[in-house]
């Protein structure tokens, strides 16, 4: 069995043991900040990807319902909600084309 006597620890050992516990935690810090920056660099591709159809899904909503909204159709509530959060997703993810302009114009009208 081990027993560590306090009078055998110097003040040395403490230091080495301090010393050996920064250098472990800042090795393990900069790996963990590599392993992030690689996974960042990785998966930004597929991040946009994944913009790219998230916006033309909701670019593929909006251009029916606005169309809808156009000819005067009967609009309930939920599909007006639905077409705030697809047309919010929209512009924050780069979408700012016809369907933006047609937005504008539909709400001069007072028809959104």
């Amino acid at each position: 069995m081990f027993l560590l006597s306090v009078e055998n620890i110097t003040l040395g050992d403490i230091q080495t043991w301090l010393g050996f516990l920064v250098a472990l935690g800042a090795s393990v810090g900069a790996i963990v900040h590599f392993i992030k920056k690689a996974l960042k660099t990785i998966l930004k591709p597929l991040e946009d990807k994944i913009d790219a159809f998230g916006t033309d899904n909701a670019k593929n909503y909006l251009v029916p319902f606005l169309s809808k909204v156009e000819r005067g159709e009967a609009i309930d509530e939920i599909e007006l909600e639905r077409f705030h959060e697809e047309y919010e997703f929209y512009l924050a993810h780069g979408g700012n084309s016809y369907v933006k302009s047609r937005v504008e114009k539909l709400r001069k009208e007072g028809k959104l």
